[in-house]
């Protein structure tokens, strides 16, 4: 009780559980599909007012992302910096935009909140795009180490064999052994799945939107609720 208490405290808790209510309904819905139009009805409106509720809850996370982007230009390693502090500038933008589109739907400012959503999503899809391939990078990393660790039987002579058998069973280490690394892998392709569908890059019906949300909120849940799975540096 007292960790769900402690979780819930947190503003990125908090997040996480509307997050994971507003993709549930998306996924509900596509499962209930024409069968209960009434409870498709109240999906649709518990997903836009939990969407509304989030907005408001991340008004000036824009700052922290700058500060994060900042942190993570002191990095010694060159691409990890590169890869980081142009993640969290995305980020930033995208967070900025992101009020604009919420101080229009509220009425306190005048503005094509079409036009900023769509930036928004934008900034938001390179974001995560920069946020996988450092998980990419992260996982060629712990793919060079393993590959010395490796030790195969005699008779394995054919090089290229030798170099798959390797690469196969380094991976297969690394997912197990480096958790916080498969989490952070999982959730980005998640939300990078509904960030193309949503810029209508690819098509991906709501019930695989609606579930693809479900699981990154939750190995995002899962990541603030147990610290030490937090892959750093992110």
């Amino acid at each position: 009780m007292e960790s769900f208490i402690s979780f819930t405290g947190q503003t990125k808790g908090r997040d996480k559980l509307f997050r994971t209510v507003q993709y549930g309904s998306i996924l509900l819905r596509a499962m209930l599909g024409d069968t209960n139009s009434d409870v498709v009805s109240k999906m649709k409106k518990l997903e836009s007012q939990v969407s509304m509720t989030r907005k408001l809850m991340r008004f000036g996370k824009s700052l922290d992302s700058l500060e994060a982007a900042r942190r993570s230009y002191k990095l010694q390693d060159e691409l990890l910096r590169v890869l980081l502090t142009a993640s969290h500038a995305n980020r930033s933008v995208f967070l900025l935009f992101d009020h604009l589109v919420w101080l229009g739907r509220v009425g306190i400012l005048q503005t094509d909140i079409d036009t900023w959503n769509q930036l928004s999503l934008r900034f938001w899809f390179l974001s995560t795009t920069l946020g996988l391939l450092r998980d990419l990078y992260g996982i060629q990393k712990a793919l060079e180490i393993k590959r010395d660790q490796l030790i195969y039987p005699n008779g394995v002579v054919n090089e290229l064999q030798l170099e798959a058998k390797v690469r196969r069973e380094s991976l297969k280490r690394i997912l197990v052994e480096n958790l916080p690394l498969c989490i952070d892998t999982s959730k980005n392709v998640c939300d990078i799945i509904v960030q193309m569908t949503r810029l209508k890059l690819i098509h991906v019906s709501d019930g695989w939107v609606g579930f693809c949300g479900v699981a990154s909120s939750l190995l995002g849940a899962w990541v603030i609720a147990d610290p030490t799975l937090k892959l750093v540096p992110s």
